[in-house]
């Protein structure tokens, strides 16, 4: 029998428990002993929202924040923020940050650009809580590098590979040497599985 999340996944109609993904399982074991605790949450990409709605859901106490570049939604819940921004907006995401402070989850299923994953995992992870997960999704999604970036990026699952390999070396020109020091240094764990990495926060 399917777990609570892959079950909600299927209703909502969300792909992260689709043959291509299988996240759910992953995600609802790390995640099920904190469904009933109160935390804030951020996922990039809101797409047609099945995520969010699946998220607000298994987390019945979460205040879940959504930063996606598409149009305002119109999901409505007490407990839902919509952020219109694209994922390396850092003026834009830092009035989520000072507004929320920190999160115990973050998400990013946004564009799949190595760019993006690796600008945005550098610059968010301060914000992860103590013992808490920051998550990139669909490591594999072949994208065209960013024109948004002066540099080019390997791919993200073969920057956090390597960075378990090397005990923790950060391959990334878009991270600065304050970013790399703090990732070493607050970084417990990195968990990379086929299309999917999970990564504690110390």
């Amino acid at each position: 029998m399917a777990d609570l999340l892959s079950r909600l996944s299927e209703r909502y109609g969300c792909d992260k428990f689709d043959r291509k993904h299988r996240y759910t399982q992953l995600y609802n074991a790390r995640l099920n002993k904190h469904r009933s605790q109160k935390f804030n949450m951020l996922e990039f990409g809101y797409g047609k929202g099945s995520s969010c709605r699946m998220w607000l859901k298994y987390f019945p106490n979460v205040n879940l924040v959504s930063v996606d570049i598409g149009e305002i939604p119109d999901l409505k819940d007490p407990r839902f923020e919509y952020i219109q921004a694209d994922q390396i907006d850092a003026e834009k995401i830092s009035e989520v940050i000072v507004k929320y402070n920190e999160f115990f989850l973050v998400v990013d299923d946004a564009s799949h650009v190595a760019e993006d994953q690796q600008f945005t995992l550098g610059y968010m992870f301060p914000f992860v809580e103590p013992g808490g997960w920051y998550v990139i999704e669909d490591l594999k999604c072949k994208r065209n590098h960013s024109l948004k970036f002066d540099v080019k990026c390997s791919l993200t699952e073969s920057v956090l590979r390597n960075y378990v390999k090397t005990c923790g070396d950060f391959f990334c020109p878009i991270l600065n040497e304050s970013q790399k020091m703090y990732l070493r240094d607050h970084i417990e764990d990195i968990q990379i599985y086929n299309k999917i990495a999970f990564i504690r926060k110390r």
